[in-house]
């Protein structure tokens, strides 16, 4: 039945009102509205979200502003004495990032440049690819799965060092294209590292994403991304090449989202937002490139350091892009709220971060990195570590993946659960590696019922990560435990009660259960003592 309209839509004076109603019209999951009322309706509400926002002083320039002229510093003279004379190879070298990264290492001194990208390839098995050279570049139309391509390559060209972009970038199509995002991260990543190590190449630099800062996923780009960390971590402590990485965030000049929003207003359609609420933190071409680039220098042998921009600045809502773009236009466009697609649901787990030091707060690493963290000479680049895990755990699995995925007749959504499991199983290894107070209080962080009521989640939307959390500490509390987590009885029986909500996890519970009834026992009693008289002063007894 198409949604009652009246006058009572125009009375709407706050953001909160007018996103409801906005959503009444079209439920979030529903198909683009093509009803006339509607769309007349939606355009009205579009203005006076507009209005708005602009009367909260927001709007007044364009979102994205701030970090448009963001840079960071380039090690220039160190990063030329690495690559002046040498060639270099860069896969994904036709991509947005690719393509910039290029143009700077030859203004640096690179001798030559080999580019691989699967763009132009017409022929996937082709084992010795056609090069097309422009100047001091050679390019080859080559998919990085196909190991004696690859082989080709380095037998032909030797090249020195090693940047490894190539890869699925938007999330979105990795939920559907499924095979070649797994099997281009594992497969292809094993490869990179296999050839580095066979022909001698002095460094290789990784580009990864802060995804994959996330103690575990589901989602097939971030899960596949994570495992390549994982394959170049473990290259790094048992290869004879220095690698290095960088975690990208949102990038400007390659925003998919960006584009589709700014053809959609150029058109003179309706424009298409995920949710209210939802938000990006973004990176400019300049930035991702210079960091590229100074993980030649700030590179060690023996650990996989990766790099990021220090200072991210705050996330920007993808509503407020939208409606600025349709304001700058002067159109009179309306928005609607298409639901979340895969690739792009998962809750944010709060657990992420050690909130007892909320100003620290970095958005691509996690508290398990940030022991490692270090701000470089510069001030404006941060470097920090994988957090450890079984190297053994992570042979069987990727073994296990690859003995799956090289059947063509393995169903793609099973690929999915495959990876997902096998992701599990490293993820437990790193766990264990971890003390079990640090589990502790990043569950407690993670399952705060008050910040998941202000971020509109429950704690049923973290089973995954809270049973892997509560396999690391199963068995390896005590009182001690809790008191250097600095948890209190009263803290920990909150703990307890709210995980009881989960009937997956209720042996686990029955444990903590135990262990919070011991804790009260043993635990000293406040005592009050009279002061002066006039107030009462609570005092541990011990």
């Amino acid at each position: 039945m198409k949604p009652a309209f009246d006058s009572s839509v125009f009375d709407c004076i706050t953001k909160a009102e007018i996103i409801d109603r906005m959503e009444q019209l079209v439920p979030p999951g529903s198909p683009e509205p093509q009803d006339p009322e509607i769309l007349t309706a939606l355009q009205t509400l579009t203005a006076k979200l507009i209005a708005a926002y602009k009367a909260d002083g927001q709007l007044a320039a364009e979102p994205f502003n701030d970090v448009r002229d963001r840079s960071v510093h380039l090690y220039a003279t160190a990063v030329s004495n690495k690559i002046t004379g040498k060639t270099i190879l860069v896969t994904g070298g036709e991509g947005c990032v690719g393509n910039f990264l290029i143009e700077k290492l030859l203004a640096l001194g690179a001798k030559q440049i080999i580019s691989i990208d699967q763009a132009q390839c017409q022929n996937p098995e082709e084992t010795r690819p056609l090069a097309r050279r422009e100047g001091a570049i050679v390019f080859y139309a080559t998919d990085i799965r196909n190991l004696e391509a690859l082989k080709y390559i380095f037998e032909t060209e030797k090249p020195e060092i090693v940047f490894h972009l190539a890869a699925q970038r938007l999330p979105g199509l990795a939920e559907i294209k499924i095979r070649e995002t797994v099997t281009s991260s594992l497969l292809g990543t094993q490869h990179v590292i296999q050839l580095c190590e066979e022909y001698g190449v002095e460094q290789c630099i990784f580009s990864s994403t802060g995804k994959a800062s996330r103690y575990f996923t589901t989602e097939v780009y971030a899960a596949s991304k994570k495992f390549a960390e994982w394959q170049f971590a473990k290259a790094a402590q048992e290869g004879n090449v220095t690698y290095a990485m960088v975690r990208f965030t949102h990038m400007l000049e390659n925003s998919s989202f960006c584009e589709q929003m700014s053809n959609k207003v150029q058109q003179g359609k309706i424009v298409n937002v995920h949710a209210p609420h939802r938000y990006v933190t973004a990176q400019n071409l300049i930035e991702a490139v210079h960091l590229l680039l100074n993980g030649l220098v700030l590179s060690v042998p023996g650990k996989l350091k990766f790099l990021t921009v220090r200072n991210l600045g705050w996330p920007t809502e993808t509503l407020e892009v939208a409606l600025y773009k349709i304001m700058e236009s002067g159109k009179n466009l309306p928005i609607y709220f298409q639901g979340l697609l895969p690739g792009y649901e998962e809750p944010f787990f709060l657990g992420q971060f050690d909130w007892s030091k909320p100003t620290e707060i970095h958005l691509l690493i996690n508290v398990l990195e940030d022991p490692f963290r270090i701000v470089c000479d510069s001030g404006d680049i941060v470097s920090a570590e994988v957090a450890p895990f079984s190297l053994r755990v992570l042979d069987q699995q990727v073994s296990h993946l690859e003995s799956l995925i090289a059947d063509p007749d393995f169903p793609e959504v099973k690929i999915k659960q495959v990876l997902v499991e096998a992701e599990k199983e490293v993820i437990a290894s790193s766990f264990s590696w971890t003390c079990a107070p640090d589990l502790l209080k990043i569950l407690q962080w993670g399952i705060n019922p008050k910040k998941l009521q202000g971020y509109g989640t429950d704690i049923g939307s973290y089973s995954e990560i809270i049973e892997l959390l509560l396999q690391g500490i199963y068995g390896r509390l005590n009182p001690e435990v809790l008191h250097s987590a600095g948890i209190t009885a009263d803290e920990f029986d909150g703990l307890v009660e709210s995980l009881s909500t989960m009937d997956s996890i209720r042996s686990e519970v029955g444990y903590l259960r135990s262990l919070s009834k011991y804790f009260r026992e043993i635990t000293p009693a406040p005592q009050l003592t009279k002061q002066n008289s006039d107030r009462v002063v609570v005092r541990d007894a011990a």
